[in-house]
């Protein structure tokens, strides 16, 4: 379909998004260009496309703003939108002009929502076989908040109670397992003084199991929360009951208990707190289902899955797409083990044979992998009974799509899948620039279109002012700043690469920007308070703005030139589609409404999506 229900992910919202950075992938672009894609009825078209309709009206008043052939826009409804629109669609101010254009989103949603429903798109098979798909995903979005999220609470006290166990740092062995049955059997030989390490070589499916299942060192704040529930009375030497995983069953022995100082704060345990109360309550979800189902894992077929599973990809032949679906190694079970049952449950079973056949359908990154032992497998047989079972037990017997806020909500983002549609179809397909007007604008324009000017820069960066004064006074005096940030420099990078930053343009570090890129090559700044500190910067080099060649410059060219043909498309094509539809607006009612938020500045929105882009290419992974 080419679209996505997200509104921030909508298509044209990626095109404006584009503009915003800047057109050709930098930041400078002349005057004459920023007029001419200024597109300022684009903020309406992207808007509408933007709009999270996740809100009912609840207390709010239920006095009418707009009708659009009968469907009802309540001040709950505009109050809802301004609060959950994304700030970059926002309007400029708050008056009654900036009311009416966030209104005016609004009604062109509906039109465009009635458009696609007159013109039969939830009727095109593409769009149902999507949508099933979604509505699953939904489903299980609509249980975790409805059933799980808003049920959460955390006192002072547990977070406080929590923090103080932070300070405690186990010594660990594990044996993993697939049943409860089995668990219990090897805790009995365990009791009874059979050896740890023996039987973790033995019998258990963690990837530790070649070391005696010794896990190593890890303290209260993390570890799962299965794992810390079962350590917080424990001593050393214990040995826990079973504990139900996603991998299987675990028996934990407890080598070693010391005391540390945590390195997270209270704000942190209080974080960690509400977040495992929610994945306890999606786990019990999980469990219940499984013993609904009565849910059987095999363990001598999880031995001949894991035995035959190709080489590990390398994540990073994955990202650099030298590795995909078409040439990732297969799955090949010998023949005669493909009818043996891996797992068995109430309405079915999966052979080898079917494991084989999902094995292909899993993502190359979800793959179970030889590094993380035979409790991948395991892993990956829970996924995809729990990506069938859940969808359907939160809809079948919670109901969750039956709730009136949520229907209304699902109503919605329905209708903003068939707007999307609607627009790739009418509008972005029908918007094409050729290569000779990206061409001719080029040459027109080409002494504009530079890369920005990049520096690199080192930082020493401590929490007192003190610090920053002498290291400062120091860098001056001429002495080494590589040095000196290995000496001073809190930050646990810098000892590594002393302090230094590679090249790159405004905006990568925004908390330095301003006095980084004011300041001449080789000077030292005096301290300057940032949000972790305080930050001793020196300019290590400058490389000045220098032109874009055509073949860099081509490709966002087209796009925004493309974009610009789209904003003239669906200004056209709204205004006729509203002669399909009455409107009515209530003006005075609207000037009741309130629009507690506004559009920041162009320069405020770049650097919070700098920042953004920044956090998310510097997370850490997935667990």
């Amino acid at each position: 379909m080419g679209t996505t229900p997200a509104g921030d992910q909508t298509l044209l919202g990626h095109m404006r998004r584009r503009l915003h950075r800047g057109a050709f992938g930098f930041k400078r672009i002349h005057q004459e260009m920023r007029k001419e894609l200024a597109l300022k009825k684009t903020i309406f078209c992207v808007a509408l496309l933007a709009l999270v309709f996740s809100f009912g009206c609840g207390k709010r008043e239920n006095r009418l703003v707009a009708t659009v052939d009968g469907r009802k826009i309540t001040i709950g409804d505009f109050e809802g939108a301004g609060d959950k629109i994304a700030e970059k669609f926002l309007p400029r101010t708050n008056d009654q002009a900036g009311k009416m254009e966030l209104l005016n989103h609004m009604i062109d949603k509906e039109v465009m929502a009635l458009t696609a429903l007159a013109a039969g798109y939830e009727k095109d098979k593409s769009f149902i076989d999507f949508f099933e798909k979604y509505r699953a995903q939904y489903a299980l979005a609509a249980m975790e908040n409805v059933y799980v999220r808003q049920k959460v609470t955390v006192t002072d006290q547990e977070a406080k109670d929590y923090f103080d166990k932070m300070h405690n740092e186990y010594t660990l062995s594990q044996i993993l397992v697939a049943s409860e049955d089995e668990a219990q059997s090897i805790r009995e030989q365990l009791v009874h003084g059979a050896d740890f390490a023996e039987l973790a070589k033995k019998y258990s499916l963690g990837r530790e199991a070649g070391d005696g299942g010794l896990l190593g060192e890890s303290s209260i704040g993390t570890m799962f929360y299965w794992v810390e529930e079962a350590l917080f009375n424990s001593k050393e030497g214990d040995i826990t009951q079973p504990l139900q995983t996603p991998e299987g069953w675990a028996i934990l022995k407890v080598q070693k208990i010391k005391t540390v100082t945590p390195e997270k704060d209270l704000t942190y345990a209080r974080q960690k707190v509400r977040a495992d109360k929610e994945k306890k309550m999606i786990e019990g979800m999980k469990h219940k289902i499984e013993k609904d189902i009565g849910l059987q894992i095999f363990p001598e077929a999880v031995d001949i899955a894991y035995n035959n599973l190709p080489p590990d990809i390398p994540f990073g032949d994955i990202v650099e797409h030298k590795v995909t679906y078409d040439n990732a190694p297969k799955l090949e079970i010998p023949e005669q083990y493909q009818g043996m049952i891996l797992a068995q449950y109430s309405d079915g079973q999966y052979t080898l044979k079917d494991y084989m056949k999902f094995y292909e359908e899993l993502a190359l990154p979800e793959r179970p992998r030889r590094q993380y032992g035979k409790e991948s497998v395991i892993v990956s047989i829970h996924k995809k009974i729990f990506d069938t079972m859940l969808p359907v037990y939160a809809e079948k017997n919670l109901k969750v799509l039956e709730i009136p806020e949520v229907a209304k909500d699902f109503q919605e983002k329905k209708e903003m899948i068939l707007v999307n549609l609607l627009y790739k179809n009418q509008v972005t397909d029908q918007a094409t620039v050729s290569d000779l007007e990206v061409q001719d604008y080029y040459n027109a324009h080409k002494n504009e279109i530079t890369e920005p000017e990049k520096r690199s820069f080192s930082i020493i960066l401590v929490s007192d002012k003190a610090k920053a004064d002498l290291a400062a006074s120091l860098a001056k005096k001429g002495e080494s700043f590589a040095k000196l940030a290995k000496q001073y420099s809190e930050d646990p990078s810098a000892a590594q690469n002393g302090g230094g930053t590679d090249l790159v343009q405004k905006g990568h570090y925004p908390d330095y920007d301003e006095k980084a890129f004011s300041m001449a090559k080789g000077e030292v700044s005096d301290p300057v308070q940032v949000p972790r500190g305080w930050a001793v910067i020196k300019v290590d080099r400058i490389e000045a703005p220098k032109p874009l060649e055509y073949a860099s410059a081509a490709f966002s060219i087209k796009q925004a030139l493309a974009t610009q043909q789209a904003e003239k498309i669906i200004t056209e094509k709204l205004v006729k589609w509203r002669k399909d539809y009455p409107v009515k607006i209530y003006e005075r009612n609207l000037k009741k409404a309130e629009l507690k938020k506004t559009r920041p500045s162009d320069a405020m929105l770049q650097q919070k999506e700098q920042e953004q882009q920044k956090q998310q290419q510097t997370l850490p992974p997935v667990q």
